[in-house]
C-alpha cells in the first residue's frame, strides 16, 4: 500500500470512528474503527507522525464541527499519549535501534518544563487553574519528541510537510473565498477610524490574526519546498500553494502577519543567497504598491498605524494599554509571577479572572504569569531552539533537505517574532506545528544516523538523504 493510501486510510478510519461514537451509532463498530487505526500505527510506527501533521484537520472536525465537550477537551492529549505509547512499543520491539535519539534542543525544553512545574508550586494562587495554565504552556512541546523519536526517514519528514501544506492549501482557498464573497465579520475586528474595510479572511479559525499566524509560519516552509523540488509538476504545485497562502494572508488584513512573514522570507533569502535580498525588496515593494492600488483597505490598515486615532485607541484598550497593564502587574510579582493561568491568556479568559483580556504579547504574558524566572527560561529555550536549528540546517549536506530546513527555520523565526504581537505559542495548532517543525530539523541533522534500517528498506533513504522525494 502506498504512503498516500496509508494516510487516507488512517484518517478515514479515525474520523469515522469518532463520528460513529459521537452519534451513538454502532458503538462496537466505532470501537473497531478506532482500534484499527491504532493497529495501523503500530504496524509502522512512523505513521504516528501523521497525527500531528493533520492537527489542523482534527482540530477543525473534532472541536469545531462536532464540538462534543469531552472530545474537544481531550482529543489532543489522547493523541499525544497514543504517540508516546507507540514510542514505547518501538523501544520494546526494535531493540537494535537506539532507544532515545538526543538532540541539542532537548535540554532547553526539559529545563523550561522543569521551571514551569516548579513555578506551579511556588506561585499558584489557584492550583487547579495553575495546572491548566501549565498544560497550555508545555503540552505541545511534547510533539517535538514525538517527531524526533518516531521519524525513520527523510521521506517520512517530507510526508509530514506535504500533509501540512496540502491542508494549508484548502484552508487558504476557503479564506480567499470568504474575502471574495465579503463574509460578515464582527465589528471589533476593524476599528471604525480605519475607514471602510469590507471583510477580513479567517477561514476555519476564530480570527483573522490566528489565520495570519498559521499562514506566516507555513509560507516560508512552502517556499523552501519550492526551491528544493526539481520535478517541474511538483515545483508548480508548491508555487500554487505558496501563492494561495500569500493571497489568503493578504486578505486577513493582518499587519503583523504581513510584517513578520516578510521578515521571515527575507531571512530565508539571506540564508539561501544574499545577493537576491535587494531584488526581493524591490519585488515586495512592487507587490505592496499594487495591493494598495487595487485594495484600498490595505492602505487604510497601514496608514492607520501612523494616525493619532490609532495611538488613542491603542492607549485606551489596545496593545499599548495591555502592555502597560502587564508591566504594572509584573512589577507586583517580579520574580515568580502571579501564577500560571492567571493573566493574559486563554485560561484566564475561560475562568473570567481579573484583567481578563488577551495580552497579545506572549513574552509579556509569560513575564506576568511566571515572573522574570519564567521569562528568562522561555527566552533561553527559544534562543537555543533557533541557534541549534540554524546549526542543524548548516550541518545538513543533502541539498533538498537543506532547503526544507531553511524554509522551516524561517517559519520558526516568524513565530518567535510574532509572539511580540500575539500569544502564538499558546494556540494549540501553532504551538504544535512550531515544535513539530523544530523536531523535523533536528531529525534531518542528527536523527538519521541513529536509525537502524531493515535490509528491504535500506534503499529508501541513506544518511546523506539519497532519496528524499517521498
Amino acid at each position: 500500500m502506498s504512503k498516500v493510501q496509508w494516510m487516507f486510510l488512517f484518517a478515514g478510519i479515525f474520523v469515522v470512528g469518532i463520528l460513529l461514537s459521537y452519534l451513538g451509532m454502532l458503538p462496537v463498530m466505532a470501537l473497531i474503527a478506532c482500534g484499527a487505526a491504532v493497529i495501523m500505527l503500530f504496524v509502522d510506527y512512523e505513521k504516528a507522525t501523521i497525527i500531528v501533521a493533520m492537527f489542523t484537520v482534527f482540530e477543525f472536525i473534532l472541536r469545531t464541527l462536532i464540538g462534543h465537550p469531552l472530545i474537544s477537551s481531550i482529543w489532543d492529549e489522547a493523541a499525544l499519549l497514543l504517540c508516546f505509547g507507540i514510542w514505547f512499543y518501538k523501544w520494546l520491539s526494535f531493540r537494535n535501534q537506539t532507544p532515545y535519539r538526543s538532540s541539542p534542543v532537548d535540554i532547553s525544553i526539559i529545563f523550561f518544563m522543569a521551571v514551569s512545574v516548579a513555578l506551579l508550586f511556588i506561585a499558584a494562587p489557584d492550583f487547579s487553574i495553575g495546572v491548566e495554565g501549565l498544560r497550555v504552556v508545555i503540552q505541545y512541546m511534547f510533539w517535538f519528541f514525538v517527531v524526533t523519536q518516531l521519524l525513520k526517514t527523510p521521506a517520512g519528514a517530507k510526508r509530514i510537510i506535504n500533509i501540512v501544506l496540502l491542508t494549508a492549501l484548502f484552508v487558504s482557498l476557503y479564506g480567499i473565498y470568504q474575502f471574495i464573497i465579503g463574509v460578515e465579520i464582527p465589528a471589533n475586528w476593524v476599528d471604525q477610524a480605519e475607514g471602510k474595510v469590507r471583510t477580513r479572511a479567517f477561514s476555519i479559525f476564530t480570527s483573522p490574526n490566528m489565520l495570519a499566524g498559521y499562514l506566516s509560519l507555513l509560507i516560508p516552509v512552502s517556499v523552501g519546498m519550492f526551491f528544493a523540488e526539481n520535478n517541474k509538476a511538483r515545483k508548480a504545485y508548491y508555487g500554487i500553494v505558496t501563492v494561495c497562502m500569500g493571497l489568503a494572508l493578504l486578505f486577513t488584513l493582518s499587519r503583523s502577519g504581513w510584517i513578520f512573514c516578510f521578515a521571515a522570507l527575507l531571512f530565508y533569502v539571506w540564508m539561501k543567497n544574499r545577493k537576491f535580498i535587494v531584488p526581493m525588496l524591490f519585488c515586495m515593494l512592487a507587490l505592496f504598491i499594487l495591493s494598495v492600488i487595487f485594495m484600498p483597505s490595505v492602505a487604510n490598515r497601514i496608514l492607520y498605524l501612523f494616525s493619532p486615532a490609532y495611538y488613542a485607541s491603542s492607549s485606551t484598550g489596545g496593545r499599548i494599554y495591555r502592555i502597560a497593564k502587564g508591566f504594572e502587574l509584573w512589577k507586583q510579582y517580579p520574580l515568580f509571577g502571579m501564577g500560571l493561568g492567571q493573566f493574559g491568556g486563554s485560561v484566564a479568559l475561560s475562568h473570567k479572572l481579573n484583567n481578563t483580556f488577551s495580552m497579545d504579547n506572549y513574552y509579556m504574558k509569560t513575564a506576568v504569569e511566571m515572573g522574570i524566572v519564567g521569562l528568562i527560561a522561555l527566552l533561553i529555550l527559544l534562543y537555543n531552539t533557533f541557534v541549534h536549528c540554524y546549526r542543524a540546517m548548516k550541518k545538513i549536506t543533502d541539498t533538498e533537505q537543506k532547503n526544507w530546513a531553511m524554509g522551516i527555520l524561517s517559519g520558526l523565526v516568524c513565530v518567535i517574532m510574532y509572539n511580540l504581537t500575539e500569544n502564538m505559542l499558546e494556540i494549540p495548532l501553532l504551538s504544535s506545528y512550531f515544535w513539530m517543525f523544530a523536531g523535523i530539523i533536528m531529525f534531518l541533522a542528527y536523527g538519521q544516523n541513529n536509525v537502524s534500517r531493515k535490509p528491504e528498506t535500506a534503499s529508501v533513504s541513506s544518511v546523506s538523504g539519497a532519496e528524499t522525494t517521498g
